[in-house]
């Protein structure tokens, strides 16, 4: 099989018809169709339906694509790595995974920095949850992990390094016409009465099952991975949701800058600590380690300006 039947076995699964693949990719719809047959006379595997209706991925088809998109992710890698050697620059990819809310100090440093310090250097940077980050960090697909921490909570790190950065506390958010703002202190039945909206993430399932124990069935409505999502859910009937407090100080979303907090302290553990998620038996580069330093020290400077 040759790179270019994977590339174009890719393009027709996108576009699911022959023309239109031929089209994008510049070559005759019989060229493409012979160069199809090919490989799946190779895999031994048919991975397209070909039909009136155009042309769609068989079930085994789909089991196939991830690896076929692999293989080309990592022949490009190959040829950027490559085209570095030649030219005599070290090329690097930082990977970092962060729970939850995007700050501005995860990409500010290197940007800021780019030109004179990471011009060789891409970030990736994306939102996990903690059981994808600590898997990642065990199979060294990624560098490092931002993830929240809770004394309450002893999670399987599978001897992973844990680098505090800030202390935090898991409080309610609400809107400002929620009721709990007027209590000096809330009570079980208060929570009974509120709708609340959990972020995608084991921790906030943790602290609602603890609350849950403590002031018999709470209202879940709704599990978002969004932002603007959980801000709908919140304002439109009125709810709560669980947040580390941090979060919400050092957060780009400003659609989130109208949701008040409201401590949680003297019902449960609220104690959390924010930090760096670390592979020990893996040495981190130089570069890495550079760009972790950069980014601890604009989270703390930000907390400082913020009064946090």
């Amino acid at each position: 099989m040759t790179f270019e039947q994977l590339l174009y076995a890719e393009v027709l699964s996108r576009y699911s018809s022959m023309q239109k693949a031929a089209d994008v990719l510049h070559i005759t719809k019989s060229g493409l169709s012979l160069a199809i047959g090919q490989l799946e006379q190779e895999l031994g595997v048919k991975l397209f339906e070909r039909g009136p209706q155009g042309t769609s991925l068989t079930n085994e088809g789909r089991q196939m694509l991830s690896s076929i998109s692999a293989i080309l992710r990592e022949r490009n890698a190959m040829i950027d790595t490559a085209g570095a050697v030649r030219e005599g620059r070290i090329s690097e990819t930082v990977r970092i995974r962060y729970m939850n809310t995007m700050f501005p100090s995860f990409v500010l440093p290197f940007l800021d920095h780019y030109e004179e310090m990471f011009s060789d250097v891409k970030l990736d940077i994306m939102c996990s949850q903690i059981e994808t980050i600590v898997s990642e960090l065990n199979s060294h697909a990624i560098d490092a992990g931002f993830a929240g921490i809770s004394s309450s909570l002893d999670p399987s790190l599978d001897g992973l390094e844990f680098t505090p950065v800030l202390k935090s506390r898991m409080v309610l958010g609400c809107t400002e016409d929620n009721p709990l703002l007027n209590k000096e202190q809330i009570t079980p039945e208060d929570l009974r009465n509120q709708y609340f909206c959990l972020y995608n993430e084991a921790y906030q399932d943790f602290v609602f099952d603890r609350l849950q124990f403590l002031c018999g069935p709470l209202k879940q409505v709704i599990r978002v991975d969004d932002t603007w999502a959980m801000h709908e859910a919140m304002t439109r009937l009125n709810g709560v949701c669980l947040g580390r407090e941090i979060l919400g100080v050092l957060s780009r979303d400003s659609i989130m800058n109208d949701i008040k907090t409201v401590r949680i302290g003297h019902l449960i553990d609220d104690n959390t600590t924010i930090g760096w998620l670390t592979n020990p038996r893996y040495e981190l580069s130089p570069t890495v380690e550079t760009l972790l330093a950069m980014i601890t020290e604009d989270i703390k400077k930000s907390a400082a300006q913020a009064d946090f």
